[in-house]
């Protein structure tokens, strides 16, 4: 590390003990953090933002507070508290290498890169931040917000998605051998709170004199922005079977888009083929309404119909199919699509 470089390092180092977000896995001074807090909020942090993580993980720790306890729930458990925080399949993730963790490791995370990489959910950004964050290890973090940072702080002109290896590189030239844990944090608050994607603080900044951005007056337009791509369309129809104050609900395949999640039955729109879903084409049903729904790489327009189930009828329900009491839908484990179909038919109801 040159001289130059040190000085950044110190530099962020010094503002990150004065201006260090709160967050509710994070422990300051000589206090050690938890490895198993680190792994729960790094995974949560995976494609979403810091402030909906900070309930589910409050809520997550106050259940779970061990790999321990953790790996002898069921997943039907931990899918219903992370029911609305979405990629259910980081949820998973956690409670199969809870299980390996507790089976292979006695219970303790593993701290070096080689073993990290083994454990479902967790690639190679995510055992940097653990090995830095949680066990204090030199590895070099390049996240989101970090990403940002020193691409202003260098003067790299390329867009971010085309440019990995060479922001990797500057991070690893700034990133010291002492304090890892918090110099990597300095960065993620740097560019969360102040080097932000548009209107950057930049009289915040404890590096402005440092950044190559700044000199040339480019702060606004580094990294530069690529074309966002238009999401593809879908369509699907979703079903209120409703028997008196009952619905019918099921649990979705396990494999694909939310699996093993509670639904409404629905179809046309995952790319599945679920024989179950059978008998919803011999049922008379009435279109009652309509909602948009916001995936990562599609946005969903889904119909929804009501069914009135005749006892007559005499309808056999297919495996993992329950009648639930329409005042007591909160136990089960909905996605945030569901969640959303449910509110839009109940709201449409109301006189």
């Amino acid at each position: 590390m040159s001289k130059n470089q040190k000085i950044i390092s110190d530099k962020l180092l010094k503002w990150y003990d004065q201006n260090a977000r709160l967050l509710p896995w994070r422990l300051f001074g000589r206090a050690k953090p938890d490895p198993y807090k680190i792994w729960i909020s790094e995974i949560m942090l995976q494609q979403t933002t810091v402030q909906a993580v900070i309930p589910y993980f409050k809520l997550f720790i106050q259940k779970w507070p061990t790999v321990d306890q953790l790996c002898k729930s069921d997943l039907s458990e931990v899918l219903h508290l992370w029911s609305g925080l979405g990629y259910y399949s980081r949820a998973r993730n956690l409670h199969l290498s809870s299980s390996i963790i507790n089976s292979k490791y006695n219970n303790f995370l593993p701290s070096t890169e080689s073993e990290l990489l083994k454990l479902p959910g967790i690639g190679s950004y995510t055992a940097a931040a653990i090995m830095a964050i949680a066990f204090n290890k030199r590895a070099v973090v390049v996240d989101g917000n970090i990403k940002r940072v020193v691409s202003r702080l260098f003067f790299l002109e390329k867009p971010i998605k085309e440019n990995y290896r060479e922001i990797w590189d500057y991070t690893n030239c700034i990133t010291p051998n002492i304090r890892v844990g918090d110099f990597v944090q300095s960065l993620m608050d740097l560019g969360s709170e102040v080097c932000t994607p548009s209107k950057p603080r930049c009289y915040q900044c404890p590096v402005i004199n440092d950044c190559k951005a700044k000199n040339n007056k480019k702060e606004n337009f580094i990294p530069l922005k690529q074309r966002k791509l238009e999401k593809n369309s879908r369509n699907g129809s979703s079903f209120f079977i409703r028997k008196g104050q009952k619905v019918l609900i099921y649990k979705r395949l396990d494999h694909g888009l939310l699996a093993s999640l509670d639904a409404l039955p629905s179809i046309g729109w995952d790319n599945q083929v679920d024989h179950r879903l059978e008998f919803i084409k011999k049922l008379e049903k009435k279109k009652i309404s309509s909602i948009k729904h916001e995936f990562t790489h599609f946005t969903l327009k889904m119909d929804i119909y009501l069914v009135e189930y005749l006892e007559n009828e005499n309808l056999k329900l297919p495996k993992d199919f329950i009648w639930a009491d329409i005042n007591n839908l909160k136990k089960f484990s909905f996605p945030t699509l569901m969640q959303k179909i449910l509110k839009k038919i109940i709201n449409d109801q109301k006189p």
